[in-house]
């Protein structure tokens, strides 16, 4: 897209984000065990105390905490389901590296237990199943959470005892990175006084101080996450399930401040199914997080998305996971996010203008056409996450499908050649002219700007393809 077409789409009010890894980036993504098709509780499969990642299998990730080989990713029993607890990165690359290594040892596990992995977001536990399970497995797993529209816990209102729905979340963990400059005393001190003689916006125990007021402000980050990253979720995950889900929990709005930071608790797994997805996910959470940070009274991009769109919209829209009403929310608040995160900072942030209809494309084809359904075969036979998530992927494959969708007639003109002498002027005067005339015919034929996509046909609808084919590296 050219930066006249960028500009006429995108009015720019607001100024860019300005790029940090600031944020520690983790999840606690739940899923189920099967044996002959039938669900079986975790505890079967599991050891009380859960089951950790091999050591060697980290030196591959990249991962900081390496050297330390006490800590390390694992599974754990959580109720009927087990939860996969990866280590966290401030990097998309790093925690998807993490939790392909954990999909590594979960294989191993199975072949060893004989059982399956089954990532459906909703099950029913048949009565036999339930029965034989120990009391602390028939219980949900999970504490209450908060909710910050009711500011109190959210009930749950079934007796898990007797409800034989089982679902699974997809939790995100939000943690400060620089949380160290505020816990470790000798840090504090000194970056604190370092701030207090130079007001270097840099500085250290700043940015910690920051971000930890940003965490620690429910009130503002949770219904920003809802608006952001709640509400687009609803357009990609749109499996019925979702609504009879949230009649037990992950309602828009729920979230849990813990000693890292924060847990957004809203989502499903879904975005287990593939590593673009998680690495979707993971950076309109860093764009969030960075959307309520760097809101001043002059660039104030909370304010925009609270005035953009009704808070009861976005609650409705997840809790009924009503994916029309999801899409009149997010058009009301896409230029604000485009505006946000700026012309050169795709890459860091996950949306761009530039494709805007290429991302319309993807949710219209729904997640069945992008991805395989094997999802442990898809993390483990993944190459390494740098230059594989999901920028690539849309800037790629999506790219590639939405193009060859629009065209009409084939094009093939050739390309002008470069002249082979630099000095050779004229020649050089005559390929200028040839190949912005290429180029405005090539734009006739691929113009992603003119391209408007049909709305999102009913994901019933949508025929489910088989698609295994390894992502595009862009």
């Amino acid at each position: 897209m050219s930066k006249e077409a960028i500009n006429a789409f995108v009015n720019r009010p607001l100024k860019p984000l300005i790029f940090n890894q600031n944020i520690s980036l983790g999840c606690d993504p739940e899923f189920f065990f099967a044996k002959e098709g039938r669900v079986i509780g975790s505890e079967k499969v599991l050891p009380e105390r859960g089951r950790q990642t091999s050591p060697a299998d980290t030196m591959c990730s990249y991962h900081p905490y390496n050297c330390d080989s006490t800590y390390l990713s694992k599974f754990i029993i959580d109720g009927v389901q087990a939860e996969l607890n990866p280590r966290p990165a401030a990097c998309r690359a790093l925690l998807g590296n993490e939790i392909k290594n954990c999909f590594r040892e979960l294989r191993d596990l199975m072949v060893e237990k004989g059982v399956a992995a089954d990532f459906s977001q909703c099950v029913e536990v048949d009565k036999a199943e339930m029965d034989s399970l120990s009391d602390g497995s028939k219980v949900f797993g999970c504490a209450p959470s908060t909710n910050c529209y009711t500011a109190a816990e959210s009930k749950i209102t079934v007796d898990p005892k007797v409800y034989r729905g089982r679902s699974a979340g997809g939790h995100i963990h939000i943690g400060n990175q620089f949380i160290e400059y505020l816990i470790n005393p000798d840090l504090r001190e000194q970056h604190r006084s370092a701030y207090e003689y130079d007001k270097s916006n840099s500085n250290m125990w700043k940015q910690a101080t920051i971000m930890d007021s940003v965490l620690k402000t429910p009130d503002i980050i949770v219904p920003v996450l809802d608006i952001v990253l709640g509400n687009t979720c609803v357009l990609i995950d749109r499996s019925p399930s979702n609504k009879e889900r949230r009649k037990v929990y992950g309602r828009a709005g729920e979230y849990r401040i813990k000693d890292y930071g924060l847990e957004y608790r809203t989502l499903s797994n879904f975005w287990l199914r593939s590593y673009q997805l998680m690495s979707m996910i993971m950076g309109i959470t860093r764009l969030t997080v960075h959307l309520v940070e760097q809101s001043t009274p002059e660039n104030d991009y909370v304010k925009a998305l609270f005035e953009a769109v009704k808070r009861e919209n976005i609650v409705k829209a997840i809790n009924e996971n009503d994916f029309d009403l999801a899409w009149q929310n997010f058009l009301a608040i896409e230029n604000i996010l485009y505006e946000a995160q700026g012309e050169s900072n795709f890459g860091n942030y996950p949306l761009s203008a530039t494709y805007a209809n290429v991302f319309r494309y993807f949710v219209n084809k729904g997640v069945d056409h992008w991805f395989e359904k094997d999802v442990i075969n898809h993390w483990v036979t993944s190459p390494e996450g740098h230059g594989n998530g999901w920028e690539s992927f849309l800037s790629g494959r999506v790219s590639k499908e939405l193009m060859e969708s629009m065209i009409k007639t084939p094009f093939n003109i050739k390309a002008p050649v470069k002249p082979s002498r630099w000095d050779d002027y004229a020649a050089y005067d005559k390929y200028k002219v040839e190949i912005k005339n290429y180029k405005k015919l090539y734009d006739e034929v691929y113009n992603l700007t003119e391209c408007v996509v049909p709305e999102v046909k009913d994901p019933n609808t949508v025929p489910l393809l088989n698609v295994v084919e390894e992502p595009v590296i862009a």
